[in-house]
């Protein structure tokens, strides 16, 4: 058996996460570390705990519920679109505003209406965008009122802008065999026995007649909507039939429909019927008996399809990836100028799959923060394998040129790449600013959040505002840059990038007014210009100068009070205090400028005193002249998450 060996780092210096330095001791004893003398507290240092590799470990709080059934972790409301819990990070890129960040924005803004907005904006979503069309979509209601079959004028054009545009994206159909069957002269009898083609067959003719613009915002009287009808009046019979390759095939294509539309949430059913089909089918596996690149295929769709809405939904895949083993055939219609679109969504979809299982699942919102930061650099190293992956002309991070969307496949797939790409960026930032205490590292995510909210604002030009633009592109992304850059203006109105901040408010802020006109009030959104407004108005209002203030430095510059006041002592700590070249501006004079007042108000919530002018972009990173008034403070006792943790979550 082997003897206990001691941690190199005492109890105390372990739980600060600082470096612990113990004193040469000429007998070999180890002491108390030159933290805990200085604290006065007491040095332990406790066994290290090995890592057998013998022994399996299942690190799950299934596990810990099984041994403890009280334990219990930090839940919060899952339907919640817009809020979050304060101690949380989910995926969704639109979570944002917790209680203890709306409270942050309010006490600078010195009044509640931005509590108001948030409150109204999260209503909206959950009542309008998603809840179900007026008249109640169900298989008993469809069944009740059947609706008779037609043969549409247009179908032909449809047809063909479905495989010139959606196809490409998701290549789960065999493109001569679907338009012989449709080319049949009794096609309607066809589609009145063939339950599983004639769902398919609406569904693609749907999907087609909304890029020929004949959709609408509100699922109801448009032509588009009317064509999804006829193909899901069939649902109920295709699910009642034993699983097979059609009924599968009709179930995607209802999916993709449903994903894309506005006014219900019938591709959760959808997507979770296909991903159940896919998987009795034993697609999933090598060998299989019937047509097998094609059925390949299909379940890649599915897994890519089913992959992505359970990152952006915050749940758990159905698809085990553990239990996967069939190829990723070659399908040439989803290879765009040397771009290998099917298989470069099926890889970004496992990335999607590891970092749920790893950052945002139950299980692993119980780990230790340097386990998470481990798994965070895990995943940020496949995202960026991913993105090097990807030809120059469709990668992220690299200039998107109008020259080279000369068809709506290239279109779709580029936006869907940058889109997929700074969404994982965004979650996997925001994460790392709620658990790490690295004031680098932190201070590099934040800058990772300024410039995917910066790249995804400038992405709008492209988006086609029509009801065929998947609402992740269409409104989702654009409306976290928002949030993003609204709350980085509000904390630093002095920045020296502050006017093209702004500027990028007002352009998010046009896109979200046009799609308020575009879908004449069924997206309510023209409202979402308040927020560019407050800022744009808080930037221009304050800070000001206080002729009577003292100049004082620190950190982050310190708050700024009279010398005769009794707040002398905290900024001359503030001013004594240690600060590290990273946290410093490199345009910014040495010596402070005179400190600046927020607002106008006498109200006690707000921010008084801040000197923004001697600030780095990046000042909520560094402590504040409340800490350096504390006895005793040095920087190695900082920790960012205890003053700022919770931002963007």
């Amino acid at each position: 058996m082997q003897s206990p060996r001691l941690n190199k780092s005492c109890d105390q210096c372990r739980n600060r996460k600082v470096r612990c330095i113990v004193p040469p001791n000429p007998d070999g004893r180890r002491v108390a570390c030159t933290h805990c003398i200085k604290r006065n507290e007491t040095c332990q240092f406790s066994n290290l705990k090995r890592r057998l590799r013998s022994k399996a470990s299942a690190d799950l709080f299934i596990d810990r519920l099984i041994s403890n059934p009280s334990e219990s972790a930090v839940l919060y409301d899952e339907f919640s679109v817009l809020k979050v819990h304060d101690d949380r990070v989910p995926s969704s890129g639109i979570a944002f505003f917790s209680s203890k960040r709306v409270d942050s924005l309010v006490k600078r803004l010195g009044n509640t209406h931005l509590r108001e907005l948030v409150h109204q904006i999260d209503k909206t979503i959950r009542t309008r965008l998603l809840a179900r069309p007026e008249k109640e979509i169900s298989l008993y209601s469809l069944v009740k009122s059947p609706i008779q079959l037609e043969i549409d004028p247009d179908a032909t054009n449809h047809i063909q802008r479905y495989f010139e545009v959606l196809h490409p994206v998701y290549p789960f159909l065999d493109r001569r065999s679907f338009e012989e069957k449709v080319a049949s002269s009794n096609l309607l009898h066809v589609l009145e026995t063939d339950y599983a083609f004639c769902g398919l067959y609406y569904a693609v003719l749907a999907l087609g007649c909304q890029y020929n613009g004949f959709g609408f915002f509100i699922p109801e009287n448009n032509r588009a909507w009317r064509l999804f009808q006829m193909g899901l009046s069939r649902l109920d019979r295709i699910l009642m039939l034993p699983e097979s390759l059609a009924n599968l095939q009709a179930v995607t294509a209802m999916s993709i429909f449903s994903a894309s539309a506005f006014g219900h949430s019938l591709d959760q059913i959808l997507i979770a019927e296909a991903s159940r089909m896919a998987i009795a089918l034993r697609y999933h596996k090598s060998f299989i008996s019937e047509d097998t690149a094609l059925c390949h295929r299909t379940f890649w769709v599915i897994y890519h399809l089913e992959k992505r809405y359970c990152f952006q939904a915050r749940h758990s895949s159905a698809i085990a990836d553990y239990d996967i083993g069939c190829p990723i055939p070659l399908v040439s219609d989803s290879i765009i100028r040397d771009y290998n679109w099917l298989l470069s969504s099926v890889r970004f979809s496992r990335i999607l799959s590891i970092a749920y299982a790893l950052l945002f699942s139950v299980s692993a919102s119980t780990q230790p923060d340097d386990t998470l930061l481990a798994s965070v650099n895990h995943v940020q190293t496949l995202l960026e394998e991913w993105r090097q992956s990807i030809p120059l002309e469709f990668r992220p991070k690299e200039p998107l040129q109008r020259r080279g969307l000369l068809d709506g496949a290239s279109k779709e797939i580029a936006l869907r790449t940058h889109y997929y790409y700074y969404h994982l960026a965004i979650a996997l930032s925001r994460l790392t600013l709620h658990v790490s205490r690295d004031v680098a590292r932190s201070e590099n995510a934040m800058r990772v959040l300024l410039n995917t909210a910066r790249s995804v604002i400038d992405l709008t030009r492209f988006i086609d505002v029509e009801p065929y633009t998947p609402t992740f592109i269409l409104a989702i992304l654009p409306l976290s840059a928002l949030f993003i850059l609204f709350d980085f203006v509000i904390h630093h109105p002095t920045d020296p990038d502050i006017r093209g901040y702004l500027t990028l408010l007002d352009i998010v802020a046009g896109h979200f007014s046009q799609l308020d006109r575009v879908s004449k009030g069924a997206i309510p959104s023209s409202y979402l210009s308040e927020f560019s407004y407050m800022a744009r108005e808080y930037v221009q209002s304050g800070p000001r100068q206080t002729s009577t203030a003292t100049v004082t430095t620190g950190a982050r510059g310190g708050a700024a009070t009279d010398e005769t006041s009794s707040g002398h002592s905290a900024t001359t700590a503030a001013a004594s205090a240690p600060v590290p070249a990273s946290l410093t501006s490199p345009t910014l004079p040495s010596t402070s400028p005179p400190s600046l007042q927020i607002g106008g108000s006498d109200d006690a919530t707000l921010m008084e005193g801040v000197d923004y002018s001697s600030l780095d972009s990046l000042y909520f990173l560094a402590p504040d002249s409340d800490f350096w008034a504390a006895p005793g403070r040095s920087f190695e006792d900082f920790d960012p998450r205890e003053f700022y943790g919770e931002i963007f979550q």
